[in-house]
């Protein structure tokens, strides 16, 4: 008997689990921007997303009794080729949901897809048109206007940071959706890749946005740290001194801009961890990140 109301109390949660959980299209009636018109299907593989055509995010909603009225979208990393959308996406947000944060997986096109006409843009295109639903459905979902921020990992946290520091909406909708603010409130950045200089960048993220032989313009534009201005959003950021794939100097110069320009900024550099941050099995140490984030959060909206 106790094994039956064990199992049957197994089944319950994870169907309350599953009815917190939604995807929504970023682009649903309406034309979708930057796009050639080439239909591309979604392809999920080994807990990996390798191709998006129809951008969406994917909710994961607290109990109704513990919602905070915080949102975060999840930026996935995967070196803009694909997205580690377990380890860095679901992952997060069910712990974001543990803590009362509504979180949405993003998934945003990628790159390289044969429908993009710009590499360079289309990431943050999605990302903005992500937290305009948000902010067009907060109500529905019990969340605040001004406290939805950005998570980003890797290349998702150069993606999630593009967004933070982008002022101009890239798509000048007329739905009413458009109306609603594009602009982060926070960021959280794990071992994200913010510059694209030579001899600190991703090289893989870099020739996914902008090709083998980028012009300086481009490094320019999309180095991030180079694109802060003081209206930038209070943002928190991790790093591991061993980390091979992106160095260190990465948070570094974006927390040194962020700081130039009056911006709240904390940076956390992990003397282990590599580019592993993020994961569940990590080294000694750098698993605070989660209770570090937590705390921060609770600063800024005490």
């Amino acid at each position: 008997m106790r094994r039956l109301i064990a199992l049957f109390a197994a089944i319950v949660c994870g169907l309350t689990s599953l009815m917190a959980q939604e995807r929504i299209e970023l682009w649903e009636g309406v034309e979708m921007p930057n796009s050639k018109g080439i239909f591309v299907a979604d392809s999920i593989a080994n807990q990996r997303v390798y191709k998006v055509g129809r951008p969406a995010i994917y909710r994961v909603s607290p109990s109704p009794e513990n919602n905070r009225g915080i949102a975060v979208v999840i930026c996935p990393g995967g070196g803009y080729q694909r997205y580690a959308w377990e380890v860095a996406g679901w992952d997060i947000a069910r712990w974001l949901a543990d803590k009362g944060i509504t979180g949405f997986i993003l998934t945003a096109r990628l790159p390289n897809s044969p429908d993009v006409i710009d590499p360079a843009t289309v990431g943050v295109q999605d990302l903005q048109r992500a937290l305009q639903v948000i902010r067009a459905r907060s109500a529905e979902w019990g969340i605040a206007k001004e406290k939805i921020g950005v998570e980003g990992s890797s290349a998702g946290g150069h993606l999630a940071a593009s967004a933070g520091v982008e002022r101009m909406l890239l798509y000048a909708g007329e739905d009413a959706i458009s109306r609603e603010r594009h602009t982060p409130d926070f960021m959280v950045l794990v071992s994200p890749v913010i510059t694209l200089r030579e001899g600190l960048t991703h090289r893989g993220s870099r020739e996914m946005l902008c090709g083998k032989n980028p012009t300086e313009a481009q490094i320019q534009r999309y180095s991030v740290d180079e694109q802060v201005t003081e209206k930038a959003p209070p943002t928190l950021l991790f790093h591991a001194h061993n980390d091979r794939a992106v160095p260190c100097e990465n948070s570094i110069r974006m927390y040194e801009a962020l700081r130039k320009k009056g911006v709240m900024a904390s940076l956390h550099i992990f003397p282990e961890g590599g580019h592993s941050i993020s994961l569940e099995e990590q080294p000694a140490g750098t698993e605070l990140w989660k209770e570090l984030t937590e705390r921060w959060i609770d600063l800024l909206f005490q």
